[in-house]
Parts: structure tokens; C-alpha cells; sequence
């Protein structure tokens, strides 16, 4: 299941961090989510790689495309892989067709407002499932508090320099 849609521009700034399936399924930190995918990117273009197109970590996998300037993210907890691409192809498809300034903007203060509306459009488009809803409140959400794996990596390799 698509739990998760990034979309981040070239400046590493996430224009958009949206949830489908559980909520919360990425913590609460998004910039550090993007960073990590912004760096993961360019880090494979420093290296002259084509690209990086599938990242795993534990049991989520994020699958990721390029269109202009902008990185385009899913995380999915399951192994449909190959529809997941087509479902990223469509998403990035809207994307453009809606706000195609966007996709070759490169003013670092674009007001991210404008993208708010984007998950909701992708729900009622029947492209994306609507998030878990199970809860009224996000605080009753057991998953509110669960981390992404890049956190608990992180914090090993920090007591690791210690």
C-alpha cells in the first residue's frame, strides 16, 4: 500500500509531505526525510549513477522519479513495486499539468501553499487511497509515534562517533 507521496525541489525543501494508508507512517520530522532523499539523489548524480530509482528501508520501500527540478518520493509497505512506478508516472503526469511553473521553478522561498490541495485531488482522482482514518485525533493514533528507520539509523551512527 502507498503510504507515503515526497515532493521536493532542488533546493532539498519538501514542497510536499503528504501520508495515505496510516497516518504518521514517516514521524513528525519531514525535513529530515526529505534531506535524506535530496541527499540520497544527489549523492547518485555526484557519482555519475543514472539515477536512484528504489530505496529500502526495513519493510518500506521508496520509489523515486526527476521531472525538472523536482524529486517525486512514494513509500509503499508492499512489494507492487511495478505499480507503484505507474501510479508515481501518473501522479508526476498531474503534477505538471497543474502546476507546471513548478517543475522548473528554482526560487528557494516558493509559497508551498499552493500544493496543499494536490493529496486531496489525488484521493478524489481515485489515484491514492485516503489516510487510515481510524482515529479522530491524532494523539489516540498508535502510529504517531513510530519512527522512519532513517532516524534510528542516524542516532546509531551518531553513538557510534562517540
Amino acid at each position: 500500500m502507498i503510504r507515503n507521496l515526497i515532493i521536493i525541489n532542488e533546493n532539498s525543501r519538501a514542497l510536499l509531505s503528504a501520508n495515505f494508508g496510516e497516518c504518521h507512517s514517516l514521524g513528525e520530522d519531514n525535513e529530515m526525510v526529505s534531506g535524506f532523499i535530496s541527499a540520497v539523489h544527489s549523492f547518485a548524480k555526484m557519482v555519475d549513477a543514472e539515477s536512484v530509482d528504489e530505496i529500502q528501508l526495513g519493510t518500506l520501500t521508496f520509489i523515486l522519479m526527476s521531472k525538472g527540478n523536482l524529486v517525486f518520493a512514494l513509500s509503499a509497505d508492499d512489494e507492487n513495486t511495478v505499480e507503484h512506478r505507474t501510479t508515481l508516472v501518473r501522479i508526476i503526469d498531474l503534477f505538471e499539468d497543474l502546476y507546471d511553473y513548478y517543475t522548473v521553478c528554482v526560487e528557494p522561498d516558493i509559497d508551498i501553499a499552493i500544493f496543499r490541495e494536490f493529496p486531496k485531488f489525488l484521493v478524489d482522482q481515485d489515484i491514492l487511497k485516503p489516510n487510515c482514518g481510524n482515529y479522530t485525533e491524532c494523539e489516540e493514533c498508535p502510529n504517531s509515534t513510530k519512527s522512519l528507520p532513517v532516524e534510528d539509523m542516524t542516532k546509531q551512527l551518531d553513538s557510534r562517533r562517540m
